[in-house]
């Protein structure tokens, strides 16, 4: 945490925030919640699994979800850059360092495309190894069990609930960025696996399994 000009900051190993304001990049979780949502009667729920569900306002995102869809900040953290959802999802990662500087520079000296492939993916398996000893797998067992018991949970309250994990250049109400798709899951295929693997900028809407 640091100030400046009266002003509190809150500083992860990714990125700067203000409040409720991304300074620079970080990521965050958003969930969102059908219009007719009781969100007082589910506050007990939130502080059960440790979510914080913060009302959001975003034009850009709000254009791209159901009409009167309600959406949140998910969590109490600073920020989500360490979360468990999405963590073992390397595609996006892929993706990042194709079009890096980086790669501009290694194909200007005139690097193949299997050397570049190469280099990525030492890069990411490197990243991953260092990022699994971050947390024990007691506490990520943890943190996924804690997901998959809020998402069970809501659901006896509510029709569905979407998940949505973002990499915030901007701040949360500020920032423009395209979802890549909605994906329908019933609530029997969440998984570890499903936590773990679940893709950036596409929003997971999960239903009780008695809607299908």
């Amino acid at each position: 945490m640091f100030f400046t000009n009266g002003q509190e900051f809150l500083v992860c190993n990714k990125g700067v925030f203000k409040n409720n304001f991304v300074i620079s990049m970080c990521y965050y979780i958003i969930t969102t919640l059908p219009k007719d949502s009781n969100i007082l009667s589910l506050k007990p729920l939130f502080e059960k699994f440790n979510m914080s569900f913060k009302p959001l306002k975003n034009k850009n995102l709000e254009s791209q979800l159901r009409p009167g869809e309600l959406y949140f900040r998910a969590t109490n953290k600073y920020c989500d850059c360490d979360t468990i959802l999405g963590s073992r999802n390397r595609s996006q990662e892929y993706e990042k360092l194709l079009k890096s500087k980086k790669i501009k520079t290694l194909r200007k000296k005139k690097w193949s495309d299997d050397e570049i492939d190469n280099w990525i993916m030492e890069k990411i398996t490197s990243k991953y190894h260092k990022k699994d000893f971050k947390k024990t797998s007691l506490e990520v067992d943890e943190e996924i069990n804690n997901w998959i018991d809020f998402v069970e949970n809501i659901l006896k309250s509510v029709k569905r609930i979407g998940l949505l994990k973002h990499w915030y250049k901007y701040n949360l109400e500020k920032e423009e960025f395209e979802l890549k798709r909605t994906e329908q899951q019933n609530l029997k295929d969440l998984s570890a696996e499903k936590i773990l693997k679940l893709e950036e900028d596409v929003l997971y809407e999960f239903f009780p399994s008695y809607s299908y």
